[in-house]
């Protein structure tokens, strides 16, 4: 068995190896001190007169050599040592701890030895972590715009993550994003940085000025204050406020959607050519975000398009119902904007609102026509309309968000709905918002099965079972609405 640990040894230790090594050099290179002395002495003592032959002579001359001996072993051991010391420190260096240094407490060859290597892994660690700030900054970028567009209906916020994030690794502030038209006419701020707000007004025609010019024919421009813009044509003040800039173009599939443009302000370091690449990789992803979004959402505006012809096929089956999901949107509109609720969530009640019925698509025309109770079966579909609602729209996972919006519409605020017995907050908003407005509605229209109530009959209704079946800031926001609109909640009789 060898007696040398086959075990692989740390970053910065000396193994059995190098340590044997390390001695073996040692003894040759201190011989090379001694063997050349004891030859002298040995020429010395034999062919040298007599009288050198005096002991203390001898006795003195070993003495010299013992000493020249022992003096070049320490020297040699002394250089050995350093190149240790260099060694380990390479090996923990090569294992990846930039962070070690050779010490320069040596002779001055191999300091100036240490100095170089020392200079070495020094611009490697500043270029390593110059590259793991690059990463974080990617990785923060990446986050960033995951989180802006997991909001619906707004791309503001990735907008705005893509500029800043894109000024900040680059190491600049001023900045704005241009997005073309639908019909490719013009240009319209749609996010800047480090600019006056007043300048989000700025509409470019395609062809116009420096921004209009890159749109249109697809390729980056830069200028400056030693070579401006040089062609005929009106700059808009955000062009003129950016002197010295970079105009990149946004295209994907040979399809321009917009402009990014970066400019620098007096005294700025100018932007690299690494900058420059980042620059227009960025510009390419934003233009196919853009793309994407339109995509998805005429995939969207086709199926609701769609489902809402379904909805409508469902209320002409039915002369009492015709009309109801329109006044049952316009009633859920107002009240969400009357809570002040944000666009994306009215945008979303709106479309819930128009397709809660959607689940009565597949109802037979006896329990849909009934004029009485409803046979047992009847009860069944009914009770399961919004359950049915909700696994129409749930296979277009733009639309999956409206899912809990059809599906609790029918449950109460004590919990007596159905169907999941929610009860109060636990229904979400948009759901209550929808219950009042419908079952408003449902109470004014003409039904097979029941009587019609008149406007202020429902209305009382409302208030009666405020905090039973509704939310009752609910109730209150319909209820001022309608008292604030005559008019709402009148219905025209059918010709």
């Amino acid at each position: 068995m060898s007696d040398v640990d086959p075990k692989e040894t740390r970053p910065g230790d000396s193994g059995p190896k190098t340590e044997t090594l390390a001695r073996k050099f040692i003894v040759a290179f201190s011989s090379m001190f001694i063997v050349p002395l004891l030859i002298a002495v040995y020429l010395f003592t034999e062919y040298a007169g007599s009288g050198i032959k005096d002991s203390t002579q001898i006795g003195a001359l070993v003495a010299f050599v013992i000493l020249l001996a022992t003096a070049g072993f320490f020297v040699t051991q002394s250089v050995v040592h350093a190149l240790l010391r260099a060694a380990r420190e390479a090996a923990a260096i090569a294992e990846g701890d930039i962070t070690r240094r050779l010490s320069t407490d040596t002779a001055s060859e191999i300091s100036e030895l240490a100095k170089n290597f020392n200079r070495i892994t020094s611009r490697l660690q500043q270029t390593v972590d110059s590259l793991q700030t690059s990463k974080k900054q990617m990785q923060t970028l990446l986050a960033q715009v995951c989180a802006g567009t997991g909001q619906p209906h707004d791309m503001s916020d990735m907008f705005n993550v893509f500029l800043n994030t894109l000024l900040s690794l680059a190491g600049l502030n001023v900045g704005a994003i241009f997005l073309l038209s639908s019909d490719g006419k013009v240009l319209r701020v749609r996010v800047l940085t480090g600019l006056s707000e007043e300048m989000k007004s700025t509409v470019i025609p395609a062809g116009e000025g420096i921004v209009g010019w890159v749109a249109s024919h697809g390729q980056m421009v830069t200028t400056s204050e030693s070579a401006p813009w040089g062609r005929p044509g009106g700059l808009t003040e955000l062009e003129k406020s950016m002197p010295w800039a970079i105009h990149v173009p946004m295209g994907t599939a040979g399809k321009i959607r917009g402009v990014i443009s970066i400019g620098l302000r007096e005294g700025q370091k100018k932007i690299t050519e690494d900058d420059l690449l980042m620059i227009q990789n960025l510009a390419t992803q934003v233009a196919v975000a853009v793309e994407n979004s339109d995509l998805k959402g005429r995939m969207e505006m086709t199926y609701v398009e769609t489902v809402a012809a379904l909805a409508t096929a469902v209320e002409a089956r039915d002369k009492y119902t015709r009309g109801h999901s329109k006044r049952v949107t316009e009633f859920s509109v107002e009240m969400a904007r009357r809570m002040n609720q944000p666009g994306w969530f009215v945008k979303d009640l709106e479309s819930a609102a128009l397709l809660h019925d959607i689940g009565k698509i597949g109802m037979p025309d006896h329990i849909l026509h009934n004029r009485g109770a409803l046979p047992p079966e009847g009860v069944s579909f009914v009770l399961g309309h919004p359950i049915g609602g909700e696994n129409i729209l749930r296979p277009v996972g733009s639309l999956a968000r409206l899912c809990p919006i059809v599906r609790h519409h029918h449950e109460r605020h004590d919990g007596k709905g159905y169907p999941d017995g929610l009860k109060g907050e636990e229904i979400p908003l948009a759901a209550r918002i929808l219950s009042v407005a419908d079952s408003f509605d449902a109470m004014i229209s003409a039904r097979a099965y029941k009587p019609t109530r008149t406007r202020e009959d429902a209305m009382e209704e409302l208030i009666r079972c405020k905090g039973t079946q509704f939310d009752p800031q609910c109730v209150d926001v319909f209820i001022s609405y309608l008292k604030e609109n005559p008019e709402a909640g009148i219905l025209v009789p059918a010709c």
